[in-house]
């Protein structure tokens, strides 16, 4: 059996594998696992609805999560999210409720900060904040043109 420690090494070296933390050292991948909790999925399992609070961010570490969104009884998947992908992200800096909800298409673990650890990691790191940034914006348009390759109309936002 792996050891905690043996465990937490092993995913911040899998950390810097990411895209995401290209650039990033052993030290700064442990202190992001120290920050956040790593959960497991089941198949199948849900993660988070579409509408519900924005209370965390997930960066997927194995697996496959399923992000999706339902109109007029349609489920349409806008996504299929692999290890190095981050959700829920838009939705915490923001401060809105969820764009999209996610489930797990296989057993997956994902790393999971909290709403408040997450925007005090981005106040830590600009280089965190502006991959962050980066790949909120390029998730947001492919959201759009999945959304229009479908012809569905996305859920009117609430104003602030």
């Amino acid at each position: 059996m792996e050891e905690p420690s043996d465990k937490n090494e092993r995913y911040a070296r899998m950390l810097m594998t990411f895209p995401l933390l290209s650039g990033f050292t052993v030290h700064g991948t442990q202190m992001l696992l120290e920050a956040g909790v790593v959960r497991e999925y089941s198949a199948g399992e849900a993660i988070c609805a579409e509408g519900e609070v924005s209370t965390s961010t997930l960066l997927i570490l194995s697996g496959k999560l399923q992000v999706y969104t339902e109109r007029e009884g349609i489920r349409v998947v806008l996504r299929e999210c692999e290890p190095g992908t981050i959700l829920g992200e838009i939705g915490v800096t923001c401060d809105m409720p969820r764009t999209a909800s996610v489930r797990a298409s296989e057993s997956s673990e994902v790393l999971q900060w909290s709403a408040a650890v997450f925007r005090s990691l981005l106040l830590r790191s600009a280089l965190l904040a502006e991959r962050i940034h980066q790949h909120s914006l390029r998730s947001l348009v492919e959201k759009e043109h999945t959304l229009i390759a479908q012809g569905i109309q996305p859920r009117p936002r609430p104003t602030l």
